[in-house]
């Protein structure tokens, strides 16, 4: 295993390993084996036709190295993958009568307004496979709770599994109208299907929560991940296990209190773990784990240099991920919209990170449509055939540009594991060229414009129109391709520095070799606040946390490590969506005052509704470790020459080597910083200095 990180810096502050499935590349992270060493990282082509393969043998080539450690954490896109492509299980949908038609309805928005012919994604379960049963509750007149009206009978019962088991569905999701409030109801309907023995999914289960569109089409998007999903994760932590104990047996000398037997866990696209027996079955959890990562990473990097509120930016093989996120937890942190997120247009109410992806990546292809314009992307060259610079394709990439304009040196890609084909690469942007109608080297520039053109204003979709000023909000980028990018975007949208984190090309597997175990609980109220005093907010919030804390414990972690976050869902009576506040004691001024500032306004005359009280359990990990080094200049053994490099214009740039850097080492562009990850590019007229963890800190006028 290589690394990037300098070994008179890097500590561990994590004790399991992080394995990430990507597009293009699979990596592993794992801990050091002594103390004061760099974490270890191993980046091996993905394998899409069977993901577990890369899987597995990332891990065997940690076990060759000598790891011990027994905790996995995986980010895994099978469950992505299976959404975006429509490649999912054949499901049923069991419903009240008169409502099978909903998942279609839906809230009739209008996601493109200008369209003249709009369309939306098919249901994820065709309408004969829609079954109704006789059920009906709704809430009580007096408000003490749900008054059922109907209940499916025997004989409806009976015919309803007869009626399922001759539409040989391979998955039942179980919806039923107010739900929420009685989840008793699904519950005793799910015992009368479970003789058919496949996955139900219960929507009160997943989302014990009100607004019906929103927890079935989450509770479907289970449904149709479940069979899939077990389908990978049951055999993969066998597999893996398997190789554990091999590992054991040929190593009967293990160190004191390692266990023999592997965890497998998968990280949820809230950035939390589950177990992966729980992720099988709750798939929809972790449709976003990939990304996830990235974002846990960068938090932990972010945290380590002293920044709060980011924006971070995940360039990969094939596609970039773009995200704003704050390390302030509590009280501290802003109020902030309660959302569900959507993937592939099916809105899923579950916690999850506020994630904005598209497909712009180092293997994004660069073509000419049918006008003659340049396009780059979505198509990607992913991990086979892969960039042509790989000597197998013939048609160029934005890794192939960096390449074309001595950005990437030859020798310098993952440590000169892989040999990169100049001449291929040649040969392809003189096709492109000839197309567009001009020289190779324009052809390249403009292929890395329009690619970061595409980031800019991924960028802004999560920044300006977040109501976050861009200004204020430094970047992380990381991935692969994301220090050769981050510099220039930080330029043209006024940023105020850039941090590359350590180990940047596999940040998203570091990420989750670091996260902890999470759960979120939630309890619906639909009430004036003022209807609800602190006493019964208080008494509602330790029930939830009594629950999530038995959940962690049965999991095996330690009760004193647990803690605990609650929080209002508020909104003005009248509107439709609410925003989630820190709990305090005076939640009613505190929604006004987020209210002004998210929207430019107030109204303090309209009652203000709880919608919903939540909390946030989650397992505290030790933190990073942190300091402030003296500034100094970096050693000339760092840099290991110059080279001519196109940065719109020729030039030539010192060459650094990053595992040469410690913290407080600075320089000065124009420059590039190489490691077996990633590399980075410092433009003219900017400055980098290393910061606590081995961050690298870019900025504007730097000396």
């Amino acid at each position: 295993m290589k690394s990037g990180v300098s070994k008179r810096t890097s500590k561990a502050a994590f004790a399991a390993i992080g394995i990430d499935t990507g597009g293009t590349f699979t990596d592993l992270v794992a801990p050091p084996l002594r103390e004061g060493d760099p974490p270890r990282v191993v980046k091996l082509p993905s394998t899409p036709k069977d993901p577990a393969d890369a899987v597995s043998g990332a891990l065997a080539r940690a076990l060759e190295d000598g790891s011990h450690t027994s905790a996995v954490v995986h980010g895994t896109t099978v469950a992505l993958n299976a959404l975006l492509t429509g490649d999912v299980a054949r499901a049923a949908l069991v419903t009240n009568v008169g409502f099978r038609d909903l998942i279609e309805i839906g809230r009739q928005d209008r996601k493109d307004i200008y369209a003249l012919e709009p369309t939306k994604p098919a249901p994820l379960i065709p309408r004969a496979r829609r079954f109704e049963i006789g059920q009906r509750s709704w809430p009580a007149p007096d408000g003490s709770g749900m008054c059922e009206v109907a209940h499916p009978t025997k004989s409806e019962l009976r015919q309803l599994r007869e009626r399922l088991s001759k539409c040989s569905a391979q998955s039942i999701a179980v919806c039923l109208l107010h739900s929420w409030a009685t989840p008793e109801i699904e519950s005793e309907l799910a015992e009368h299907l479970r003789a058919l023995k496949v996955p139900l999914s219960l929507s009160a289960a997943i989302v014990p929560e009100y607004r019906e569109v929103e927890r079935f089409s989450t509770a479907i998007v289970n449904a149709v991940l479940a069979p899939r999903m077990r389908a990978y994760l049951g055999p993969l932590e066998t597999r893996l296990r398997t190789q554990f104990e091999a590992h054991w047996a040929a190593h009967p000398n293990r160190p004191t209190g390692a266990s023999e037997q592997l965890s497998l866990s998968i990280l949820q696209s809230g950035g939390g773990t589950l177990p992966a027996e729980r992720a099988a079955e709750e798939p929809v959890r972790v449709v976003l784990s990939g990304p996830a990562g990235g974002v846990v990473g960068a938090a932990r990097a972010a945290a380590q240099a002293g920044l709060s509120e980011i924006a971070t930016l995940d360039m990969g093989g094939t596609s970039t991920d773009v995200a704003f996120h704050s390390t302030l937890r509590g009280t501290k942190r802003r109020a902030k919209q309660v959302e569900p997120i959507e993937v592939a247009g099916y809105p899923l109410a579950v916690p999850s990170l506020d994630i904005h992806t598209i497909g712009c990546g180092g293997g994004s292809i660069a073509w000419v449509d049918a006008g003659g314009a340049l396009r780059v992307g979505p198509n990607s060259a992913g991990a086979d055939p892969g960039p042509a610079c790989y000597g197998v394709s013939d048609v160029p990439t934005t890794t192939d540009a960096h390449l074309y304009l001595g950005q990437i040196r030859q020798g310098s890609f993952l440590g000169g594991a892989l040999e990169l084909d100049l001449d291929a690469t040649s040969r392809a942007f003189e096709k492109l060229a000839h197309k567009l109608g001009v020289k190779p080297r324009a052809a390249a520039r403009a292929v890395l414009d329009s690619a970061r053109a595409s980031m800019r204003r991924a960028l802004g979709v999560m920044t300006l129109q977040r109501g976050r000023d861009p200004r204020h909000t430094p970047l992380v980028a990381f991935g692969g391709a994301g220090g050769m990018h981050a510099a220039l975007l930080c330029s043209e949208l006024e940023m105020p520095a850039a941090l590359i984190p350590a180990l940047p090309g596999a940040l998203s597997a570091w990420g989750m070799a670091g996260a902890s175990a999470q759960r979120s609980m939630a309890h619906s109220v639909l009430e004036n606040i003022e209807k609800w005093p602190q006493a019964k907010c208080g008494q509602i919030w330790k029930e939830l946390e009594a629950n999530t804390r038995d959940e962690l414990l049965r999991e095996g972690h330690q009760r004193a490590s647990i803690c605990f976050e609650r929080s209002f869902d508020l909104r003005y009576e009248g509107q439709s969506f609410e925003l989630n506040l820190p709990a305090s004691k005076g939640p009613t001024g505190a929604f006004h005052l987020a209210h002004r500032e998210l929207y430019g306004y107030e109204l303090p005359e309209r009652a203000v509704e709880l919608v919903c009280l939540r909390v946030d359990a989650r397992v505290e990990l030790p933190s990073p470790p942190r300091g402030q080094a003296r500034t100094r200049p970096a050693p000339a053994s760092a840099c290991t020459g110059e080279i001519p490099v196109d940065l719109g214009q020729r030039l030539r740039a010192r060459v650094f080597e990053r595992a040469e850097l410690s913290p407080g080492h600075k320089f000065t562009g124009p420059a590039l910083v190489e490691e077996y990850s990633g590399s980075t590019l410092v433009p003219p007229g900017w400055g980098a200095q290393v910061t606590a963890g081995g961050h690298l800190l870019l900025s504007a006028g730097l000396k």
